[in-house]
C-alpha cells in the first residue's frame, strides 16, 4: 500500500512539475529560453511548495485537511453559473473553510492552515497561466479545470475575478507580513 501512495505521489510531483515548466516556457513565448532550466526552476517551485507543507508541520491530518478543503473549494466553484467576481472566489474559500470545520475532524488551527495553502497554490496557479485562459488544455493546472468547457465570455470573467482576487490576496498579505515584521 506505501508503495502505491508514493508512485502515486511521486507521479503528481512530476505532473506539477511538468505543468510549472510548460507555463514558464509558455510566458515567455517558447523562445530564447532552456527547457532543462525552466524544468529545473519548475521542480524547485513544486518541491519548496511540498516542503512549505513539511515546514508548516503538516501532519497526515492537515494534509488530509488541505486535501478535503481543495476538493470543496473546485465543488463550490464549478457551481458558479453565469457571472464570477472576485468576491465570488473569496466566498468559495470562505465557505470550503467553514464546511470543512463544521465537519469536526479538523481543529480549527488545522483548516486555518490548510486554507493558507490553497490561497497560495490559487494565487500562484493564476499568475503562472497568465493571460492565456482561452486555450485551456491538458496543461490547465487542475484546480481550473472545472471551466475548461465554459463558453469564452465565462472563462474571461474568471481570469479577472481572480486575478482581482490575487490582487487583494496578495496586498493584504503584504499589509500583514510588514505588520508582522513591525512587531
Amino acid at each position: 500500500m506505501n508503495n502505491i501512495n508514493k508512485i502515486s505521489e511521486s507521479a503528481k510531483r512530476r505532473r506539477m512539475i511538468e505543468t510549472a515548466a510548460y507555463y514558464r516556457a509558455e510566458k515567455r513565448g517558447f523562445s530564447d529560453g532552456d527547457p532543462l532550466k525552466d524544468w529545473l526552476e519548475a521542480e524547485r517551485e513544486i518541491d519548496a511548495l511540498f516542503q512549505q507543507l513539511d515546514d508548516a508541520g503538516s501532519s497526515k491530518q492537515e494534509l488530509a485537511a488541505y486535501r478535503r478543503m481543495r476538493a470543496e473549494f473546485k465543488k463550490i466553484l464549478a457551481g458558479a453559473q453565469d457571472t464570477i467576481n472576485a468576491d465570488t472566489v473569496r466566498q468559495a474559500f470562505d465557505r470550503s473553510a467553514r464546511e470543512l470545520k463544521e465537519l469536526g475532524k479538523f481543529v480549527p488551527e488545522t483548516v486555518d492552515r490548510a486554507g493558507k495553502m490553497l490561497k497560495q497554490e490559487v494565487a500562484a496557479a493564476v499568475e503562472k497561466m497568465g493571460p492565456r485562459w482561452d486555450a485551456f488544455s491538458e496543461k490547465s493546472h487542475g484546480l481550473f479545470e472545472i471551466w475548461k468547457d465554459r463558453g469564452g465570455q465565462f472563462v474571461n470573467q474568471a481570469y479577472t475575478a481572480l486575478n482581482s482576487w490575487v490582487s487583494r490576496y496578495r496586498d493584504k498579505n503584504g499589509k500583514e507580513e510588514n505588520e508582522d515584521q513591525n512587531r
